[in-house]
């Protein structure tokens, strides 16, 4: 980059971009990111899950906390509720575990929520084993699950892909 676009930056006091010109997603002004995330408009809603997992990723651990709030704020939108079960893979903690397994609990399984739940279960199979065995092994004793998605969670258990 040349001299004059760095004091160009310098002055324009704007820390999340660093000297080489690259955004430092540490240091990135999450408000903007949250007003998308709640708007109306689904690209912008899109964008901005991939912007709070940047955030994580880049240490701004508050940013699976609103991860988790859309997860609730569109309890019936099931188009975003996938968006942000498939951000949360970035995301492991008990936390995202417990919020994902409490998903599928609540997610009544048909056709139309197939979908969906592949996509739950997909996050949980990017988790280690070690933190979801427990709740895989829960789901298999539950009489609520099919035999098709009980070979589904033992796959997972498996080490195999569903």
């Amino acid at each position: 980059m040349a001299k004059k676009e760095k004091d160009i930056l310098k002055n324009l006091n704007v820390p999340w971009i660093t000297k080489d010109g690259y955004l430092d997603m540490g240091k990135l002004p999450i408000d903007s990111t949250l007003r998308q995330a709640v708007g109306k408009n689904y690209e912008e809603f899109r964008s901005s899950c991939r912007t709070l997992v940047s955030m994580y990723v880049a240490g701004r651990f508050e940013a699976a906390i609103f991860l988790y709030g859309l997860l609730i704020h569109n309890n019936k939108n099931i188009e975003r509720k996938e968006i942000i079960v498939d951000a949360l893979v970035h995301v492991e903690s008990k936390e995202s575990v417990d919020l994902l397994f409490r998903e599928l609990q609540q997610t009544v399984s048909s056709n139309s929520t197939r979908k969906y739940i592949n996509a739950i279960l997909k996050s949980l199979q990017g988790y280690s084993l070690e933190n979801t065995r427990e709740g895989f092994e829960a789901l298999l004793s539950e009489k609520k699950w099919s035999h098709r998605m009980k070979n589904k969670f033992k796959a997972i258990l498996d080490g195999d892909d569903f």
